[in-house]
């Protein structure tokens, strides 16, 4: 008899242990999930119009991806996923004259400009 209720109670317990509520309430550890070309805020904000694309490389690095067609212009994309949801993402776009910047522009630049303003730089 007392198998028996053994064997039942682990039974009922194994069976509300696969449904999905339940599973979605315990707490366990969800990795961050990094995607892109992490910007150093500093590296950021030192990029000027007026700076070569070896300049530009040396200091952010190499954009991740090249268009063949569209050669005037970098993209730089960062993303950070934690639980499969989007928690921080940022951008940079440097727009090329022939071999030197001449326009910047995205969030990671207004972003670079907060974090410069609450370290007080």
């Amino acid at each position: 008899m007392k198998k028996i209720l053994l064997i039942a109670t682990f039974a009922t317990c194994g069976l509300t242990a696969c449904v999905p509520k339940v599973v979605e309430k315990l707490p366990y550890y969800k990795m961050p999930v990094v995607q892109g070309t992490p910007l150093d805020t500093e590296a950021v904000l030192s990029l000027q119009t007026g700076m070569t694309r070896e300049q530009v490389e040396l200091l952010i690095g190499a954009p991740l991806l090249r268009p063949a067609f569209r050669d005037n212009q970098w993209d730089y994309n960062y993303q950070i996923m934690r639980g499969g949801k989007v928690k921080e993402e940022r951008n940079l776009s440097i727009y090329f004259n022939g071999n030197v910047v001449a326009k910047i522009t995205g969030s990671a630049l207004q972003y670079a400009r907060e974090q410069a303003k609450q370290k007080g730089l």
